[in-house]
């Protein structure tokens, strides 16, 4: 059976969308997992990405490779219709589902898509105004998990510090404040990098050559491995990890020292 997880916000502009990108493609590619991904997103912003920016390149990569093809599975779909997939044996093959659900928390829909999960990931941007409409709706999701837990259901929810700027009381302020009210949080983080907006559906950010071009360095790579490494042993996934990945974490960690916060804040 698939994991099935969703990046959810209450709150539009917390990168969710983005979030997704960044993780999906080293998943499937370095992580060696089966992958598809809903896009529910009234913005559509996951499947623009393919059609408008990644359909080129795929065309330009099978003139010397015919068999190119994506890492991972796109699909535009109504909120209406998460379970009929879910619940499709076709579908059954795959290691991880990941839902891009609308950006807003305030509709049956969006909750009852929640609920399918088995874990839900709130992107936890340190921005003053945006704290208490985030915990907020975390411990929404803690209410889900305790309800669940006394079902004996499978439910998780995990905060993760995105657009994270080193040395800004405001990141230390946000997680002594999730921490203070019992949520759940992931002890890795991504920072506010250029780079992760540049993120695609057909390249890794962990490939050194997309890197290059993103205007990623070893520390975002070494940033990604860890979301994605904690997220993998969280949700029991299948640890796939290839050998080219290990091997790229051994360079950039013989180059570059691994620190808890990335000395800088954008490329």
């Amino acid at each position: 059976m698939p994991k099935i997880i969703s990046f959810a916000t209450q709150k539009g502009g917390s990168g969710k969308s983005t979030l997704a990108l960044v993780l999906a493609a080293p998943l499937a590619v370095e992580y060696g997992l089966k992958i598809a991904i809903l896009d529910c997103d009234y913005q559509q912003s996951i499947v623009k990405t393919r059609v408008q920016l990644d359909e080129q390149n795929l065309a330009s990569l099978r003139e010397t490779n015919p068999t190119a093809d994506y890492p991972y599975h796109v699909f535009a779909l109504g909120l209406d219709k998460i379970f009929d997939f879910i619940d499709n044996p076709a579908n059954q093959a795959y290691d991880l589902i990941i839902i891009d659900v609308p950006g807003r928390a305030d509709g049956e829909d969006v909750f009852n898509a929640l609920t399918a999960c088995d874990a839900v990931i709130v992107p936890l941007v340190s921005d003053y105004l945006d704290r208490a409409s985030t915990a907020e709706f975390m411990g929404i999701l803690h209410a889900i998990k305790n309800s669940a837990d006394d079902a004996g259901l499978d439910f998780q929810y995990f905060g993760l510090s995105t657009k994270r700027i080193a040395g800004r009381k405001e990141e230390k302020q946000m997680d002594e404040y999730i921490d203070a009210l019992g949520l759940s949080r992931l002890n890795s983080f991504l920072s506010n990098r250029l780079a992760y907006t540049r993120a695609s559906t057909l390249y890794s950010l962990l490939n050194p050559a997309y890197r290059t071009y993103a205007g990623g360095t070893k520390d975002s790579s070494q940033e990604i491995i860890r979301v994605c490494d904690e997220l993998v042993e969280r949700l029991g996934l299948p640890n796939r990890k290839a050998v080219a990945l290990a091997t790229a974490i051994a360079a950039d960690t013989a180059d570059t020292a691994d620190t808890a916060e990335p000395t800088t804040v954008a490329e």
